[in-house]
């Protein structure tokens, strides 16, 4: 019996790698969903938005490195999917989305749910195609891989409802690891970093995300030129506590003694971040920027010297090579400042009483996890908290970084745990992003998925009412009612705590944590404002 479209385009992903898809059924996609049934190779999660699926499948791509791929209906459901494939559009990463489309007949016209998809999906993919004849299916599949998997970006291909069910012999495209080679800087290049690194005084390294597999190079880089050490959200855990130079996180969600030593700095190494907020770049500063793809060089912001290449290789070269000598006095200043500010800090993890401080949950959150658990940070108040106070061991942390969409922290912890069964994974949310998608705790429930959520819970959106304050405006529609998050997470059938002082964190964490079930803890948290400290001007 001849094979379909649907049943091709599926083990086309298969041959490819995919293994899961996440998504919502509907009209245009039924027999996509036949074809699923039918087969072992992918499995399926069905959430209950769409959104969910495209945070998931971003969530994944930013975890695993490689393609997530999420598929909806068409109509509402491709719209709904535009948030999700924002996030990894702007952080850069590999997502194939499959949306079903009305018949052929019916598109450009007044049919019930028909849409212009291409037009809607060109602001967020790098690819968008409509694939109207059975025989290009693998030819329009296969340059949306490769434009994905390159271009470390979106690919959007939807599928007419008549298309689905037609007769296929395309061929299969094997594999193609190739398309993950990248090019790398020539050795004068690679010399001419190495000259600037010798001659920095006052050096720091900036880490990110790219940065996480060069860890320990990256901390025998610290010791031997007596470099400071910062990170970006995402790069929490390429860099442990531990070592004797880590200052802490960059930006307002960071550690004001990051600013400070930035603002000192004469060289900033930066290993696999392509982000940095513009006013906490010291404008004396020399960047040498490190990157696997040329076009994030100077992207952010303009670097004084750029290498392309692996991260790790680039460092091997640089440590190999360089005649690297510490500076006694600006090692000494790192440790002051460093010092300084984890004194201060250490006053506000230890503020007693209730509503708990927000400082005191990110401290017990810091105490409660194990190394390898993956932290999932939706975008908040409380996000600004993690950043300040978190000092990372070895943990993971997916973030909307660039996009900074409220909602992701719930899905990506989803797909986490989906990715990476036997780790512990929690995600830290604030009260208005958990609600945004909560519906999908039911999600974490029928698939057995025995995440933790945090839920610090201030009845209002912090960070707006905060901001509007300090411009002396009117907090119009930042307050909250929420519901029992706790009750609800019993209802869904996981299980539920509810914290209102701040010497209970510790207990109930623990208990949460190794819960065999999906479990919600809410967390009264105060409503009070970071203060942070930007590079002067």
């Amino acid at each position: 019996m001849p094979r379909n479209v649907a049943e091709i385009i599926l083990e086309q992903l298969a041959a490819w790698g995919v293994k899961k898809i996440y998504g919502f059924i509907g009209d245009n996609v039924f027999h996509l969903f036949d074809a699923l049934a039918r087969q072992s190779q992918i499995e399926f999660y069905q959430v209950r938005h769409e959104e969910t699926a495209a945070f998931m499948a971003s969530a994944q791509a930013k975890l695993t490195d490689g393609l997530g791929v999420c598929l909806t209906d068409g109509g509402p459901g491709t719209l709904h999917l535009l948030n999700g494939l924002a996030d990894a559009y702007t952080d850069r990463v590999p997502v194939l989305a499959i949306t079903g489309q009305v018949a052929r007949r019916n598109i450009g016209t007044n049919a019930k749910q028909y849409i212009d998809q291409q037009s809607l999906f060109r602001p967020l993919a790098a690819y968008t195609s409509l694939l109207c004849d059975q025989a290009n299916t693998t030819d329009i599949l296969g340059k949306a891989y490769r434009i994905a998997v390159t271009g470390r970006s979106v690919s959007h291909v939807s599928v007419p409802m008549d298309v689905l069910p037609m007769p296929c012999d395309a061929e299969i495209l094997p594999p193609a690891p190739y398309l993950n080679t990248y090019p790398a800087s020539s050795s004068q290049v690679l010399d001419g970093a190495v000259t600037m690194l010798e001659q920095a005084n006052r050096p720091v390294i900036l880490i990110g995300e790219g940065g996480r597999p060069a860890g320990a190079l990256l901390a025998e880089l610290s010791v031997r030129w007596g470099a400071a050490v910062i990170t970006t959200l995402q790069g929490m855990g390429a860099f442990d506590r531990a070592q004797p130079l880590y200052v802490g996180g960059l930006g307002h969600a960071g550690s004001p003694a990051a600013t400070k030593l930035l603002g000192q700095a004469d060289l900033c190494l930066v290993a696999g971040a392509n982000w940095w907020p513009q006013k906490y770049v010291p404008r004396q500063i020399s960047i040498i920027q490190i990157a696997p793809n040329p076009s994030d060089i100077g992207a952010t912001t303009p670097v004084s010297y750029g290498v392309v290449g692996n991260t790790e290789s680039v460092l091997q070269y640089i440590l190999e090579r360089a005649s690297l000598t510490p500076k006694q006095e600006w090692v000494y200043a790192i440790k002051q400042e460093t010092e300084n500010w984890l004194n201060q800090l250490e006053q506000e993890v230890n503020t007693p009483g209730s509503p708990v401080h927000p400082a005191a949950v990110v401290r017990a959150v810091q105490n409660s996890v194990t190394d390898d658990t993956i932290i999932c940070l939706d975008t908040g108040d409380h996000t600004v908290w993690f950043g300040r106070v978190f000092r990372p061991t070895q943990q993971r942390v997916l973030v909307s970084g660039k996009w900074r969409s409220m909602g992701f922290g719930l899905p990506a912890a989803l797909a986490a745990k989906i990715n990476c069964p036997d780790q512990k994974v929690l995600a830290l949310v604030g009260d208005g992003g958990l609600s945004m998608n909560m519906g999908d705790f039911l999600t974490a429930v029928k698939y057995k998925l025995p995440i933790t959520v945090v839920v610090m819970n201030n009845r209002t959106l912090a960070m707006e009412k905060n901001k509007m304050l300090a411009g002396g405006l009117t907090p119009k529609g930042t307050s909250l009612l929420n519901p029992d998050f706790a009750k609800f997470a019993e209802c869904c059938g996981g299980k539920g705590y509810n914290v209102e002082h701040a010497d209970e964190l510790h207990n109930v964490l623990q208990s949460a944590i190794n819960n065999e079930l999906p479990t919600i803890v809410d967390v009264q948290v105060a409503d009070l404002a970071v203060r942070g400290t930007a590079m002067p001007s």
